[in-house]
């Protein structure tokens, strides 16, 4: 059966680079949400002209159409697995993902829970105070409710003093 994993992680903590390297050490296929909506509005399909909107007036896009992009690359999988990054963005979409995967007789996914606030503090992307509380206000708000929606049945990984790498290895261990 198919696996599912799906990156719990503060902004800019690094998630990106943590599902592609995980994604390629388990022969997984890599969804980043965000590179999926580019790919969408550069070729002006119908819900990227849709995306397009939302995000040039920096208001959130309902649930659905997120949704949409990641039942379209659940169904199409052709690899053992699935790691994705950015996505569930809201408990909305989490228990969506939950429904649509027990609607296809897949298992649950697997959540992959990063220690936020070192992962918060550890990002060189945030220079400035003002900056570093906008980002930790986002996850506080957003995010949070995600990681809490799946704490019980995740894989929790402390990033205090490891590199990637050791990351990597732990979650595969835990899988």
């Amino acid at each position: 059966m198919k696996k599912i994993i799906v990156m719990i992680e503060a902004p800019s903590s690094d998630k990106k680079h943590h599902a592609k390297l995980l994604s390629q050490k388990l022969g997984y296929k890599h969804f980043s949400l965000e590179d999926i909506i580019a790919e969408e509005i550069k070729n002006k399909t119908k819900i990227g002209l849709i995306m397009e909107k939302y995000s040039n007036s920096n208001i959130s896009a309902p649930d659905e159409y997120p949704m949409m992009l990641m039942k379209d690359a659940i169904i199409n999988l052709k690899e053992e697995g699935i790691v994705f990054d950015g996505f569930p963005q809201s408990v909305a979409q989490a228990k969506s993902l939950d429904s649509f995967l027990f609607s296809r007789k897949t298992n649950k996914p697997i959540p992959v829970l990063f220690d936020s606030e070192q992962a918060i503090v550890s990002s060189n992307e945030y220079k400035n105070i003002a900056m570093h509380e906008s980002v930790i206000s986002l996850y506080d708000s957003k995010m949070k409710l995600v990681a809490d929606y799946y704490d019980a049945v995740a894989i929790k990984i402390n990033t205090s003093n490891k590199s990637v790498d050791q990351n990597i290895e732990e979650i595969i261990k835990c899988l």
